[in-house]
């Protein structure tokens, strides 16, 4: 076994693939092998219950769970017995593609509180404030379907609430969706327990979230001068990250003066179509971005809008 610190990349991909988070793992891994989610356990401080899932389009031959063990079915369920929630585990595919043989190796968290700290996956970095705290189980989102598992996140010690997604298109137990009070830096723990044993497994993570709003108005920052909507994924938007927490007045206005698309938002995002939905010409545009929240100072200046680039 390997420390899982070191295996991060890897593994987010997994439990992004796995759980709908496609934006965020494309920009990792383009094609990945196999998923996995975690199954109820009766001892959850010590033993995990995985199901790998194949891509479909691939022709599983053998599974190698790193322990010893193997399995030649197509999504095989494995116990691993672990020791702490830094203990991970190398998995090896083979598989045929196309008439190819091919061997994937990939390493997983085996602790099943272990989980990610991940932007909202429509936002992105537009709303730092909004995060989704992601583990591997992937339970449906109605208190008559969690077993006998339970799940508790806290806060730098307090105990969270209303536990679970209150939109089931966002994900699914035991994730779910916070909106941190100010900036700083937070730790979050995930406690999962079974309520027929004594153990408990515990993942603890840290957070630092940007920007600080404690000292009255900031100006925005990283407001970018250029933007490509061509939609090659890159670049699309005119996006200026903020807490997300705010409410802004933003108006799009050409050089002549003429005022192009306004709109009101927690979030500063701007496709590059006027109020009518046609996109606009490459060109200078100004904007004017007031915070009628009172957090950001407002801003103004020129970006420019680049439709054609490749």
């Amino acid at each position: 076994m390997r420390n899982a610190k070191t295996l991060i990349f890897a593994t987010l991909c997994i439990f992004l693939l796995g759980n709908g988070y496609t934006t965020y793992a494309q920009t990792i891994e383009t094609d990945s092998i196999f998923t996995w989610k975690l199954e109820e356990t009766t001892n959850p401080s010590s033993q995990s219950i995985i199901k790998f899932i194949p891509r479909s389009d691939i022709i599983p031959v053998s599974w190698d769970f790193g322990d010893g063990s193997t399995s030649t079915e197509a999504t095989p369920t494995h116990t691993f017995n672990y020791t702490n929630w830094a203990d991970s585990v190398a998995i090896t595919l083979q598989y045929s593609e196309n008439g190819t043989n091919t061997t994937k190796i990939r390493n997983i968290p085996l602790s099943p509180a272990y989980f990610f700290l991940l932007y909202d996956k429509d936002l992105g970095q537009s709303a730092t404030y909004k995060r989704v705290f992601l583990n591997a189980f992937q339970i449906p989102n109605n208190s008559d379907s969690i077993g006998n598992l339970r799940f508790s996140w806290y806060v730098n010690g307090t105990k969270i609430d209303g536990n679970s997604f209150s939109n089931t298109s966002l994900g699914q137990w035991p994730n779910i969706y916070y909106t941190f009070p100010n900036g700083g830096t937070y730790s979050v723990k995930l406690e999962v327990s079974n309520i027929n044993s004594a153990g408990i497994a515990e993942f603890t993570n840290t957070v630092t979230v940007v920007p600080n709003l404690t000292s009255g108005k900031i100006p925005l920052e990283n407001i970018p001068n250029v933007f490509t909507p061509n939609s090659d994924g890159i670049n699309d938007e005119f996006i200026v990250p903020t807490s997300g927490t705010g409410w802004f007045n933003i108006r799009i206005i050409s050089r002549t003066g003429g005022l192009l698309y306004k709109t009101e938002s927690s979030v500063i995002r701007w496709d590059g179509r006027n109020t009518q939905g046609n996109l606009l010409p490459n060109g200078i545009y100004y904007y004017l971005i007031e915070d009628k929240s009172g957090q950001y100072e407002t801003a103004t200046g020129f970006v420019y809008l680049i439709k054609d680039k490749k």
